[in-house]
């Protein structure tokens, strides 16, 4: 008898291919990397191929695997601009928004504006998804993005809301020697513009590493070491003169063929504050 394809395992091929093994995918989607095993093993069976290559170092995914994550990505988008097509039959101020945001424009900037308008509209939910990692708006990750990085791939909108500068910190009192002070930065792997700002003002890498800007801006506040932080989080802190130029812009992302109500609304708002905050994020 012939099985029966279970769509919801090219999820998780998807997730194994994004994050390069079980233990990434299995982060990002909330089960056990035994779970995510399990799915794998049973579209590798149903397809009658193998998808990966087991090794140390990760998943690596065979011909066959690229060749189905083309497949696997037109899904997405399908189902992706279905819903979009769906939610706006209905109450369009009724509903979930996706909104992916770092983590302390979120915090700091976001969360403590957005009160009036969720008043505004109480049947709107909004799912914060906050951290490093990209989502993709076109595969139906996110409805809307607030990125440092401009997408050039996939049928988007792109509105470039803003600018937030960034600078040199540590705390009062605390040494600013750059040749022998500890320094604050990102751990392995991260590869984010403050890292390389901090290289080339130091000649050095980071000296206490963590996954998070929150972390960081604690470490630099508790006189462990000097970081760069984005200028809006370090008003307490002791700013080192440099003659860099150290800033990144904001873009707004969102899907282009899945404007309905609401997320015009909430994207609509979100550039309402970002522009708001123009001066605590250019100082």
């Amino acid at each position: 008898m012939n099985k029966e394809l279970d769509w919801n395992n090219l999820r998780y091929f998807t997730a194994v291919i994004r994050h390069g093994g079980l233990s990434g995918a299995a982060r990002h989607l909330g089960v056990s990397i035994q779970t995510v095993g399990r799915r794998i093993s049973a579209l590798e069976e149903l397809l009658g191929t193998s998808l990966f290559v087991r090794h140390a170092s990760g998943y690596i995914p065979t011909e066959d695997a690229r060749a189905l994550e083309i497949e696997a990505e037109r899904v997405e988008v399908a189902i992706a601009r279905f819903r979009a097509r769906t939610d706006s039959n209905g109450s369009e101020m009724t509903g979930v928004v996706r909104l992916a945001a770092p983590e302390t424009i979120t915090t700091h900037l976001l969360l403590p504006a957005l009160q009036p308008f969720l008043m505004q509209h109480p049947a709107l939910e909004l799912e914060l998804l906050t951290g490093v990692p990209t989502l993709a708006i076109a595969r139906g990750e996110a409805d809307i993005a607030l990125r440092v990085v401009r997408p050039e791939r996939g049928a988007l909108t792109r509105k470039r809301v803003g600018t937030m500068s960034y600078g040199l910190y540590a705390a009062p009192e605390s040494s600013t020697d750059l040749a022998t002070t500890r320094l604050v930065g990102w751990a392995a792997g991260y590869d984010l513009p403050a890292d390389r700002w901090l290289q080339r003002l130091t000649g050095r890498t980071p000296d206490i590493r963590t996954t998070q800007l929150e972390a960081q801006r604690a470490a630099i506040r508790a006189g462990v070491g000097i970081g760069i932080l984005p200028c809006f989080l370090a008003q307490d802190l002791l700013r080192i003169p440099t003659e860099a130029r150290m800033e990144e812009t904001l873009w707004l992302v969102a899907h282009a063929e899945s404007a309905t109500k609401r997320i015009r609304h909430v994207h609509e708002e979100i550039v309402t504050i970002i522009e708001a905050a123009k001066d605590r994020l250019e100082q």
